[in-house]
């Protein structure tokens, strides 16, 4: 199956698994946990279970369907981490001729905490930070929640821009399925490409940089901070070089 087809099919077993409310997108595969797939499973197994509801069949037939659901979104979950984790995911081009790297290029952040090698991809910042054994798995999704309840919602924010008002807010809301809100709005014809676009970068300029959090807290300094955004993006860089030498080889 094409890589970007079974993408797409892990995000919709994620959809089931963890219900509209959670953002997905490529960065939530990258963070996502056995444990946290394994307890949404458990919580969905629990709501659809058709042993709920004896006595009557018929609710129990759809009950028994989802369930089904539920339990086939799980095993193509479980198997994507199981490779995700043996680094056979994101696919990667053949890497280029191995060269020497600049010095200090993959020095150990600042502090005597233990680290995971880095591989052969690209890191956002919170990652970056998780790999490197600065911060706890707890703290990144701590973080990722803050970030992102910074965020106006596009719904909120188009309606106040005179684009969207409250009835057809509703009306995407109660279509979007396992759309986001600004597809559904497309497909729907309440809203432009380029004014989702537009939405997408305002929401996402209202908050604070995910550093910030992790300064807060106290678990690095802002001169930490700065060194380690400064490898992160050494190491992406040299990855992104790797890859377009070897597409171009």
């Amino acid at each position: 199956m094409p890589a970007a087809i079974q993408e797409t099919e892990i995000l919709k077993a994620c959809r089931t698994l963890f219900g509209a409310e959670v953002w997905l997108d490529r960065h939530f595969l990258f963070y996502l946990q056995h444990d946290g797939a394994k307890a949404a499973f458990r919580k969905r197994a629990k709501e659809t279970h058709p042993d709920r509801f004896p006595g009557e069949p018929q609710i129990q037939r759809r009950q028994s369907e989802q369930f089904q659901a539920v339990a086939r979104a799980y095993d193509l979950v479980n198997s994507f981490l199981n490779t995700r984790d043996r680094g056979l995911w994101p696919p990667r081009a053949k890497p280029a001729a191995t060269r020497q790297a600049s010095p200090g290029a993959d020095r150990r952040p600042p502090g005597p905490k233990s680290s995971a090698p880095l591989l052969q991809r690209t890191y956002p910042l919170g990652l970056f930070l998780y790999t490197q054994g600065l911060i706890p798995y707890r703290t990144l999704i701590e973080a990722l929640v803050w970030q992102r309840r910074q965020r106006p919602s596009i719904g909120e924010t188009a309606q106040r821009w005179g684009w969207l008002n409250e009835a057809a807010v509703r009306t995407i809301l109660s279509q979007r399925g396992h759309h986001r809100f600004g597809e559904k709005a497309v497909d729907l014809g309440l809203l432009t490409p380029f004014q989702v676009r537009t939405l997408l970068f305002y929401q996402r300029s209202r908050h604070q940089r995910l550093g910030q959090f992790f300064v807060d807290k106290g678990l690095i300094t802002p001169t930490e901070l700065e060194e380690l955004v400064r490898q992160m993006q050494e190491h992406n860089t040299r990855v992104r070089t790797q890859r377009g030498g070897a597409q171009n080889g």
